[in-house]
């Protein structure tokens, strides 16, 4: 018969009680205790009994192991047929009357120095009753052949019976190789320009820290021995106010003196840069207004939604409402920041073996590959700590990489993060047999049988590995569920 689950067994071999030692020389031993519920609802008992060598037994002794399935309050027990121990001369006397004890499961002579050992098993009806219910084996001694007197009784072992719990299996992807790693440092500067002017005084006003900014950027790149600078964008941008033609002149001739600063403090050639501006931040005004609770705040955000291609007009417009008050605090709270230069230092990183992505991946995670930390993650043990801290390191380096969140769903499952690990499968490739498999295990674990068996079935049809198991513990969760109910 197909058995449906091995329940959990917790083994509890307790000091043997003084009394106890009528079974002199050592104790009972039990072994592979095991309570399991087969496919017609029949609780199946088993359990290796064995008299060690070294246990002396009487010649007119008689000992009862008996197993009972009881509830943990006595509130309900159910007593499983006994194993009848005799000695020498009680079994010559048991033959001679050919008596059989109604409850006996078996009847054993003691051999004493022999060690003897009885595989039970027995079946009984499932009751609801025994959903947690324990396993023990009592041990009861007697004396004279017409004493009926229980000498001693002691709790041999327990196990209790338990509910399937679900072990499924959660799948990994294997990132693809990255020819050329990429990377880029970005940064935001606000210089301060005399008005109307281009070029850059490097000790005018905030000037001396936003340069230091930049070229700890620039710097940061540059001496790393495992990267190489391919390119230097620069964006200028200017501010609304004023005429759109002078902004022009200012977003581009401020890029191009930040270009100018950078090369001669580091000898760069200028094909290393890459540089365009905005005239006007109209993007950035409308996120400020957006963002902040102002004013005829709706007019506002349909002047600049306006399809108007004369920029000096929509300014106008600006400046007409309320008398210009709206305007004059525009100017004072939000323009300034709307003047700005923004960089990127692009770059590459070279490859690296192993043993260096153990150390990179502390330090500088961001010049690892996906597939380079997925190596990493290999050398650990699966589930360990250090394993799962890879994939949570690859995730938020690659936050939006269908792999990385395929991975970091799967180390939030073992967990038993659900609602993160359903935030990053919204994020994977919902079409990939790993992605399908890992919506399974989590349908599973939220308690949805059916949604789970259809992703597994699509993922066991798209070829994942771990499917197949996880279509098997719907199975049995299914089972214990007619048993035991949802």
């Amino acid at each position: 018969m197909k058995l449906i689950r091995y329940i959990l067994l917790i083994l509890l071999i307790p000091a043997t009680p003084a009394g106890a030692q009528a079974l002199a020389g050592g104790q009972v031993q039990v072994g592979n205790p095991s309570i399991l519920i087969g496919d017609n609802g029949q609780v199946m008992i088993g359990m290796d009994i064995t008299l060690p060598a070294a246990m002396e037994f009487s010649s007119n002794r008689v000992a009862t192991l008996t197993p009972v399935l009881r509830t943990q309050d006595n509130s309900a027990n159910k007593v499983l047929p006994a194993i009848w121990v005799y000695g020498r001369t009680r079994s010559i006397v048991q033959q001679r009357e050919r008596s059989v004890p109604s409850d006996a499961y078996t009847i054993l002579r003691r051999k004493n120095g022999t060690e003897q050992t009885v595989n039970y098993s027995a079946r009984i009806p499932y009751e609801k009753w025994m959903n947690g219910a324990e396993l023990e084996l009592l041990a009861a001694v007697r004396g004279c052949a017409d004493c009926q007197k229980e000498e001693s009784t002691a709790f041999v072992t327990r196990a209790h019976l338990e509910r399937y719990v679900v072990k499924p299996a959660v799948a990994f992807v294997s990132p693809a190789v990255e020819a050329v790693k990429n990377r880029a440092e970005e940064g935001r500067a606000y210089l301060d320009f005399p008005v109307n002017q281009t070029r850059i005084y490097p000790d005018y006003r905030r000037n001396p820290s936003e340069l230091a900014a930049i070229k700890h950027t620039v710097d940061v790149v540059k001496n790393d021995a495992n990267t190489t600078i391919t390119e230097i964008a620069i964006v200028g941008y200017a501010s609304p106010e004023g005429r759109y033609a002078a902004n022009a002149r200012l977003a581009q001739g401020r890029a191009e003196a930040l270009k100018s600063y950078v090369m001669n403090e580091y000898g760069f050639k200028a094909d290393l840069f890459k540089v365009n501006s905005v005239p006007e931040d109209w993007a950035g005004l409308r996120d400020y207004v957006a963002k902040n609770a102002l004013p005829l705040k709706e007019e506002i955000l349909s002047i600049i939604d306006t399809n108007e291609s004369d920029f000096d007009v929509k300014e106008g417009r600006m400046k007409a409402l309320d008398g210009g008050k709206v305007y004059a605090m525009l100017l004072q709270d939000c323009y300034p920041a709307l003047r700005h230069s923004d960089y990127t230092v692009r770059y590459v990183v070279r490859g690296f073996n192993v043993e260096e992505a153990k150390q990179i991946i502390k330090t500088r995670p961001q010049q690892l590959s996906l597939q380079e930390m997925f190596l990493v993650a290999q050398t650990y043990e699966k589930g360990s700590d250090e394993f799962n801290e890879v994939f949570d390191v690859a995730v938020r380096m690659f936050p939006d990489d269908p792999t990385a969140n395929i991975n970091a769903a799967a180390i939030e499952l073992q967990r038993g993060d659900l609602q993160q690990a359903a935030r990053y499968l919204d994020k994977a490739d919902a079409q990939a047999s790993a992605t399908l498999n890992n919506r399974g295990v989590l349908k599973l674990l939220q308690g949805d049988l059916d949604s789970a068996e259809t992703f597994f079935r699509q993922a066991q049809a798209k070829g994942a590995a771990e499917a197949g198991a996880n279509l098997n513990e719907v199975a049995e969760k299914r089972k214990d569920e007619v048993i035991f109910g949802k």
